[in-house]
């Protein structure tokens, strides 16, 4: 195969690809208000901006609601669903389940569903902890990155707790400018 013909039928389709989950990315940012720099950085940290992307963690101990056999399926799926994080920004199943997405878990693999569930929760994080009201712009991508990773920005010897992450969250941040 030649390099012309890999790339026609490799690479064109993963470009369309990408401008296809960038535009919903796009929206789903305008519609919460948020920084579509952060929404994208996340999308590259998180999952490398693949929909498909899934990662159970087992010890995940925040869950939500009455779990009950029959809503969809059996409470022991329902719980290893909910400590799951799903799909481009790897939102836990627990977390989107208490924004109200009540749904199969599965279908938070849908970069459009995921995008919608994802930021809603970025926005409410936003409105949530923001005990200053302060205005969108004064809160720093950095608490929103390390809050998203961790639950809340939480600093030890005045660094996150969870540095690395905030960094390849900056970094990417930077290469959308």
């Amino acid at each position: 195969m030649s390099e012309q013909d890999w790339r026609d039928r490799y690479e064109r389709p993963r470009q369309i690809a990408q401008v296809e989950l960038s535009n919903l990315a796009l929206s789903a940012a305008h519609r919460y208000g948020l920084d579509l720099r952060l929404v994208c950085a996340l999308c590259e940290v998180e999952s490398g901006w693949n929909p498909w992307a899934v990662r159970h963690e087992p010890n995940y101990k925040w869950l939500y609601g009455k779990l009950e056999d029959g809503y969809l399926g059996t409470v022991d799926t329902e719980l290893a669903m909910q400590r799951t994080s799903w799909g481009l920004l790897q939102i836990m199943g627990a977390v989107a389940r208490e924004r109200g997405f009540r749904g199969w878990l599965t279908e938070l693999c849908d970069p459009a569903v995921n995008l919608e569930w994802g930021c809603k929760h970025l926005r409410w994080m936003i409105d949530h902890n923001n005990a200053y009201g302060l205005p969108d712009y004064r809160i720093k991508p950095e608490d929103l990155a390390a809050a998203w990773n961790g639950g809340k920005a939480r600093f030890v010897d005045g660094k996150y707790t969870n540095q690395s992450y905030v960094d390849r969250v900056v970094k990417a941040m930077e290469e959308y400018q």
